[in-house]
């Protein structure tokens, strides 16, 4: 039997509109891996708000955070663990940018690592912090973050991007779907990390061939992982640029099971 690694993006993919794993999906995806098959998770998502899901699918290998930058398998000491961090100088003196822009907010993330410039709530993906510990300054930041991530008027974010890349060229600055419009924000990490550099290091560690990677996505930080995975899957909904670039499409979209019954047929799951 060919082993497959089975790359996973969450929101728009595997989880449907309402962010949550069905049924379905669940099932496919545990017959997937009682098979021998590896399933991971690959999300922009922090280790906090991923491992939800991780553990409902009963997951056994490494899961992939931050869009690369941290591979580790949860609750569990894992020697071939990697995270990739911004030193915590370099972190804070993002804090310079807050005076050539106005920012609803600035946060510092990392595994089991949260800290904002400021309170919030009713952000996406960000567990609200009305009353913090620890606010991003030299004190409250005593561990180099993955990310550093500015939360902005959509208006501004190219003017901040390019003001970015001419201050830190080590470092990369990024924006998707998920955060536009009302909640547009930029997040900045090192330059060398992509969700197709950590499915390499991931393959590296369980001797799986390139070709016998299949991924799925549905947004362009998906995209590198779509273009170096042996098969690469866009969802029904996926945007038009993962659609033109991927191998495959799924027959249905994120809410109607569209990795699950795209596995089931590609793996001939019973």
């Amino acid at each position: 039997m060919n082993r497959y690694l089975i790359a996973l993006d969450l929101d728009g993919t595997t989880l449907n509109a309402e962010g949550q794993l069905s049924a379905g999906t669940i099932a496919v995806l545990q017959a997937a891996q009682a098979a021998g098959h590896l399933v991971v998770i690959a999300t922009g998502r922090p280790d906090v708000i991923s491992e939800q899901f991780y553990d409902a699918l009963k997951l056994q290998g490494p899961m992939i955070n931050f869009n690369g930058a941290l591979i580790h398998i949860p609750h569990r000491h894992w020697q071939y663990e990697k995270e990739v961090t911004i030193p915590i100088p370099v972190a804070l003196s993002l804090r310079q940018l807050k005076q050539a822009f106005a920012f609803k907010v600035m946060v510092a993330e990392g595994k089991r690592l949260l800290v904002a410039d400021r309170p919030y709530a009713n952000i996406p993906f960000l567990p609200d912090r009305l009353h913090p510990d620890a606010l991003l300054d030299e004190q409250g930041l005593r561990q180099e973050p993955i990310s550093v991530t500015m939360f902005m008027e959509a208006k501004i974010l190219k003017s901040v991007a390019t003001q970015v890349a001419a201050l830190y060229p080590r470092l990369a600055a990024k924006t998707w779907g998920a955060w536009s419009g009302e909640y547009t924000a930029l997040e900045v990490t090192s330059r060398n990390t992509s969700k197709s550099r950590a499915l390499a290091y991931v393959a590296g560690c369980y001797n799986i061939d390139q070709s016998h990677i299949i991924a799925f996505g549905d947004d362009m930080n998906d995209l590198d992982m779509l273009q170096f995975a042996g098969h690469g899957v866009a969802m029904k909904n996926a945007r038009p640029a993962i659609l033109a670039a991927a191998d495959a499409h799924t027959p249905s979209d994120n809410e109607h099971d569209g990795v699950a019954d795209y596995l089931a047929d590609y793996l001939k799951l019973a």
